[in-house]
């Protein structure tokens, strides 16, 4: 597997484990080999508020961006964050916690060149699958769809709400989810939030699953939202 760069130093809690110059440097290596240099600048962020999803893709212009003197939009606020709670974290219980801020990085870059390069709207279709399969044929990455963090992230969760109608949990580390606005993405039923005690319950019923089945149970088909997030523009309809 392909060395990227000098390996990382432990280094303290709240200090991102790669600096933004060597982030920089990773990006713009994929960029070359993978996407033959054609992705735009972006800049890369490390989110301590991120810990839903390891990484993020979002792209922003505002509600109504006015036109410039040649009546040309300005230019979308672009960026990719990367959870600096979960990737040092794994940086910390693997010696493959670079490899997998890396892997991480690479998959922001497709969301990045789907909507730079294809000019369409970032999400895990066809065109992200073809993509992810071409970067991984050589063996130097292994981009996938779902993290494997699964426990640190149930660790951070604090909030949560139930579809009255299908029984989907939408977990959240902020009360991000309003009721009387949003309703589930699958059934488009009202939601309801849990108290702290079924969180914490809910949190251990799915470690123990995790322990009696040796895997993680994570998929299309799990109550958990334990995907990388779907780049934002955040709709009403969640997912």
């Amino acid at each position: 597997m392909k060395n990227w760069g000098d390996p990382l130093r432990m280094v303290p809690r709240q200090s991102p484990p790669v600096t933004s110059q060597h982030l920089i440097q990773i990006w713009s290596e994929l960029n070359g080999r993978y996407f033959a240099g054609l992705l735009p600048p972006i800049d890369l962020v490390w989110s301590r508020r991120l810990t839903s999803s390891v990484g993020l893709f979002v792209s922003r212009r505002g509600p109504r961006p006015r036109l410039d003197r040649d009546g040309l939009r300005p230019p979308t606020t672009r960026e990719i964050r990367l959870s600096l709670p979960l990737l040092q974290h794994a940086l910390q219980r693997s010696e493959y916690g670079e490899q997998e801020i890396v892997n991480t990085l690479a998959h922001e870059m497709i969301h990045q060149w789907q909507y730079d390069i294809l000019k369409r709207r970032p999400n895990h279709g066809v065109d992200f699958l073809r993509k992810m399969t071409e970067m991984n044929r050589d063996g130097a990455l292994a981009i996938t769809i779902y993290h494997s963090l699964q426990k640190e992230v149930l660790a951070l969760t604090q909030f949560a709400w139930r579809c009255r109608q299908c029984g989907r949990v939408y977990r959240r580390q902020r009360r991000t989810i309003q009721p009387r606005r949003h309703h589930c993405g699958i059934c488009r039923g009202s939601l309801q939030e849990l108290n702290t005690s079924h969180v914490n319950s809910h949190a251990s019923i799915v470690e123990n699953k995790e322990r009696s089945s040796g895997a993680p149970t994570i998929g299309r088909g799990s109550q958990l939202d334990l995907t990388f997030s779907p780049p934002r523009g955040l709709v009403p309809s969640l997912s």
